[in-house]
Formats: C-alpha cells, structure tokens, sequence
C-alpha cells in the first residue's frame, strides 16, 4: 500500500488526495462527497522536506508573503510538531479575514499487510451485508448514538466504508474521506460508549483491507492532542510520516 516514495513526496500525495486543487494548486475545496471547505493555508511537515498548499481564496500577496516564510520554515523534528513561523501565518491570514480555526495534526501511511483480531463483525461496502445495513438504517432511521457522532442519514456513509459492529449496535466506522485512483485517506467514528476498546482499529484495519483499496498509498491522520486516535495507530503498526497545520 506505500511504494517507495521519501516522507515528502507522501506528504504531496496525500495533500493532492484529501485536497481538490486549482491548476495553480491552490485549494478549492476538501475531496470529500460535500465538497467542505478546505483550509485557507496546508503546511505539512517530515524530517525531508514541507509540503505547502494555499486556499484559493487566499490573496496573491497574502500568498507570497506565506510562500517566502515556507521557505524558511525549518523541516520537522519530532520534538518541535509547531512549524516556526506559525504566528507569523496567522498574522498574514488574519489580516485579510479573521482566523477561525488552526489545527495541528499528525499523519501515518499503512504498511503493504494489515491485520487486527477482535471478535466485531465487520460490514463493508459494496457488499450482500453492507445492502442489508443501508436498507435496514433507511428503515428504521440512524441509531441515537451514532447520529450523535454526526451520522444524520446514510449518505454520510463515504464509500468505501466499513463497520465494525458489536452485536447489531454500530460500534465505529471507517470511511473513505480522500480518494484518488492512487491513493486515499480514512476518516473514522467511534461511538463513546466503545471507544478505547479496540473497534476504531478493526474498522480501520477493514477499511485498509477492502479490495477498492488494493495498490492504493493509505493515509490515517488526526490532531496531535487526540490521544485515542493516536492509540489506534500503535495498535496497527502504522508508520509515521510528519506533522501537519491547517488555518481556516
């Protein structure tokens, strides 16, 4: 699933998966079924080299100004996730629109064999049981618990999917939130009364093993202060490869 490629060009791959850009390479919106919007400045970050994208909304001397700090912006070291110019970024986009959000993330690739045991029964898309699922949440309507993990209908369901369930309750899901014909990124949900307990690494490791997926570069990314998330990386074994700023 990762071919060889350094932790930089993994870095540009999984920005132009999770990113739809402009033909300057600006940021036009998220690569997700609802076209969110994307952040006005990407900076990722590996000890070989940053990865930078800009919004498209972004100004052309805003841009430069950024541009011309990411020049100078040291590569990452793991004890320093923090790029050094982040408060001179903020400066630059707060000047053009307030600064809603800035995020620090972290990102991993998966490894070419994956493999998690835990007694979940896993449901994926695509398939006899993933139908019965849809057709039986359509029916009945979303279950309280993961419409309160954000889950409002099925269509939020990004294909491909897998569920891990426990019994018949809807334990965690993995979902595609990035997808390109070489490469795609998992976004996954855990209901609260099962986190910690190891179903978002089943799902995860389901997801990574779907057949859509085969020959894909994988992606797994989440903030740096998500402790949980983070845990179900170590569960996996997957490989670290940099540090990531979103400003919105």
């Amino acid at each position: 699933m990762c071919p060889d490629n350094n932790d930089q060009e993994l870095l540009t791959i999984r920005a132009n998966t999770i990113f739809v850009l402009t033909d300057s390479c600006r940021i036009l919106h998220r690569n997700n079924p609802d076209h969110a919007a994307g952040p006005r400045f990407y900076l990722a970050r590996c000890t070989s080299g940053n990865v930078t994208r800009i919004g498209h909304d972004v100004g052309d001397s805003a841009a430069q100004a950024i541009e011309n700090l990411v020049a100078g912006e040291p590569v990452f070291r793991h004890s320093d996730i923090a790029p050094v110019h982040l408060d001179d970024y903020h400066r630059i986009l707060a000047a053009e629109a307030p600064v809603e959000r800035r995020n620090m993330g972290l990102t991993w690739t998966f490894p070419d064999c994956l493999d998690y045991e835990h007694p979940a029964t896993l449901v994926r898309s695509d398939t006899s049981a993933g139908d019965r699922l849809i057709a039986r949440l359509t029916e009945r309507g979303m279950p309280e618990a993961v419409a309160a993990s954000g889950f409002v209908d099925v269509g939020e369901f990004w294909e491909p999917w897998c569920v891990a369930l426990h019994g018949e309750e809807i334990a965690s899901i993995a979902l595609t939130v990035g997808l390109k014909p070489a490469s795609a990124e998992v976004g996954v949900t855990t209901v609260p009364e099962f986190r910690g307990r190891g179903f978002a690494a089943v799902a995860t490791a389901g997801w990574a093993s779907l057949p859509a997926h085969s020959g894909r570069v994988l992606f797994y990314s989440t903030d740096e202060t998500n402790v949980s998330s983070q845990r179900v990386t170590q569960r996996l074994g997957l490989r670290f490869i940099g540090a990531n700023l979103t400003i919105t």
